[in-house]
């Protein structure tokens, strides 16, 4: 799989310039599964170039300059701050004419961020916003466009119609042709005493607006109302315009230099509390304590108390699960560690407080295991990594696996051995790394555990976990063509795959790769299968909702991959609506 048709090991600069990383990042090979909260979408077969930290010192210092340009227009724009991020940080204003120039900028690959009053940076145009500088070469005559930005104004009103204040409300951009839940980009504000907010800097597009009263804030009781401590009423979050549930949310459409209006009222809803103690968490020093809802949201954190206690005020009716993450380190400057550890025991909240609660955390244990490779190959296993990914306990929560981060990553040994110590107890697949683009086309073809596949579904950690890891060179590729509905040759189209049936949750299944100059992609080190491939105008990285592929099967081509097979196929543009040309 690979970015601008490249294939192979993944080039960790495109995928951070989606994620803003910077300092000395290492080009990464995912075999097997997706190293989320890291790089979204590199996985087995992405192909780049590593960064040499030791040599940065001796390399030569250059320019970089360009303009900054108004569309639709072109004339360009002043005053815009430029900042370029990765290795090291910089930034400029351009001048009257909207050009920039940054000088002694160290090599490496570099995030353009725009910021400018008024204006926003125009995501279709500007896909990446990555500079590549290349030692001894400057880099001249770049374009980046920005929009003339819109307003969202509006007012906050409680159930009575008195405006509330300290209202926090979000403006999420939503590219409704993906998939209904496919927002990204938020903007946001706050109520003031007359319950009025303004999100400015907002680029044109169609928003769902979001208000989240001050947690804990109440309606005042009626006087003939009765104090109980079982059902209290609170302000809840609520969507414009006015509805509990996400898929309600009316779309409030911005233009260029124009105002929305979103007025609205907050809803109310029955509250509870939930409280109790965390069992087996042997003397860690700082835990956090999370409730997790519906779809995965993290609603509820407080840090636990002496013995494990913890105690939530107006907690609304629905099922939670806990989640834990502990913190420890800080010792002698060094970083901490980060521990996330799941408790299956669902929470129910309906109609009452639920108190005295016992929640038993999962031992876990260490897991360790040998790499095999198969055929005759000799490899270097010291220059593959490995890691534990935890494992979506439904296909709602893998929609937010991407602000998940792996588990224990340890350098796998000479021989081929590894092994991650103190896991907590969870499910889990194997994430495996490489530095090297010598493995663009190695996949992760078998874990096995106690004799059983394990590579599909992931395993659970308990003590003594061991694993056998087979990969191969084999991995499978598909190229092609990106098409509008003229049949011309697309740009920059972002081109995605999903698994139609078996590995549907293996996070490596669905991969990511854009259209180069000519409209062609590669993806390179795919798992053997059945896939629907899709390409989008524009897309925002959460194709592994549960309703996706049947929402988009009749718009895109099945392909059906045998080991170390090559398929090639051309796709019809899907455009931000959802159509086809």
């Amino acid at each position: 799989m690979g970015y601008k048709g490249k294939g192979g090991l993944s080039d960790s600069h495109n995928c951070a310039s989606r994620v803003e990383v910077g300092l000395n990042t290492i080009s990464r090979l995912f075999l097997g599964v997706l190293c989320a909260g890291v790089c979204a979408g590199v996985c087995a077969g992405q192909a780049g170039t590593s960064l040499g930290a030791a040599a940065a010192a001796n390399e030569t210092k250059n320019i970089v300059q360009g303009k900054v340009v108004q569309e639709p227009g072109g004339q360009g724009i002043r005053k815009v701050k430029v900042s370029l991020r990765g290795r090291s940080e910089y930034e400029t204003i351009t001048d009257e004419k909207g050009q920039f120039k940054v000088e002694g900028i160290e090599p490496g690959v570099y995030v353009v961020q725009l910021e400018r009053s008024g204006y926003a940076a125009d995501t279709k145009t500007n896909r990446d916003r990555t500079v590549k500088v290349i030692a001894g070469k400057d880099t001249k005559d770049l374009v980046f466009h920005m929009l003339v930005a819109g307003v969202i104004s509006g007012k906050i009103v409680d159930t009575e119609g008195d405006p509330l204040r300290n209202v926090s409300v979000v403006a999420i951009a939503t590219t409704r042709g993906a998939t209904e839940r496919n927002w990204a980009r938020p903007g946001s504000g706050a109520t003031n005493d007359l319950g009025e907010y303004r999100i400015a800097d907002l680029p044109p597009g169609k928003y769902i607006v979001h208000a989240t009263p001050p947690e804990n804030q109440a309606p005042p009781s009626s006087p003939n109302e009765k104090d109980t401590t079982k059902e209290r009423l609170v302000y809840v979050a609520t969507y414009f315009p006015g509805t509990l549930d996400e898929h309600q949310a009316a779309v409030v459409e911005v233009s260029a230099a124009g105002t929305a209006t979103a007025n609205f009222g907050v809803r109310t809803s029955h509250a509870y509390r939930v409280s109790g103690t965390v069992l087996g968490l042997g003397g860690q020093p700082m835990v956090q304590l999370f409730l997790v809802g519906k779809n995965g949201q993290r609603e509820h954190q407080q840090e636990l108390g002496e013995g494990g206690r913890f105690g939530f005020q107006n907690v609304l009716p629905g099922t939670y699960l806990a989640q834990l993450i502990t913190f420890s380190g800080f010792v002698n400057g060094q970083a901490p560690s980060l521990k996330v550890q799941k408790i299956r025991t669902p929470i129910d909240v309906n109609g009452s407080d639920v108190v005295g609660l016992e929640l038993q955390v999962d031992r876990g244990g260490d897991v360790s295991g040998k790499f095999r490779v198969e055929g005759n190959e000799k490899i270097d296993w010291k220059e593959l990594n490995v890691s534990l990914l935890a494992v979506p306990e439904s296909q709602e929560e893998a929609v937010d696996l991407g602000i998940e981060m792996p588990t224990g990553m340890t350098n796998v040994n000479e021989d081929g051995s590894f092994e991650i110590k103190d896991v907590p107890g969870a499910d889990y697949q194997l994430a495996v790394m490489a530095r090297t683009e010598k493995f663009r086309d190695y996949y992760t073809k078998s874990v096995v555990l106690g004799g059983r596949e394990v590579v599909d579904t992931g395993f659970g950690v308990t003590p003594g976990t061991v694993l056998d890891v087979v990969v191969s060179a084999k991995g499978a590729g598909i190229e092609g063509t990106v098409v509008d509905g003229a049949g011309k040759a697309v740009v920059e189209a972002t081109v995605v795959t999903v698994p139609t049936s078996g590995k549907l949750r293996r996070p490596d299944t669905y991969q990511s790769g854009r259209s180069d100059e000519n409209g062609h992609f590669m993806l390179r080190g795919m798992n053997p299968g059945e896939f629907l491939v899709l390409a989008f105008e524009e897309i925002q990285e959460n194709y592994r909702a549960p309703d996706f592929a049947r929402k988009y099967a009749g718009k895109g081509e099945k392909v059906e991959l045998e080991e170390g097979g090559k398929k090639s196929v051309i796709l019809k543009l899907i455009t931000e609506e959802g159509k086809g040309p």
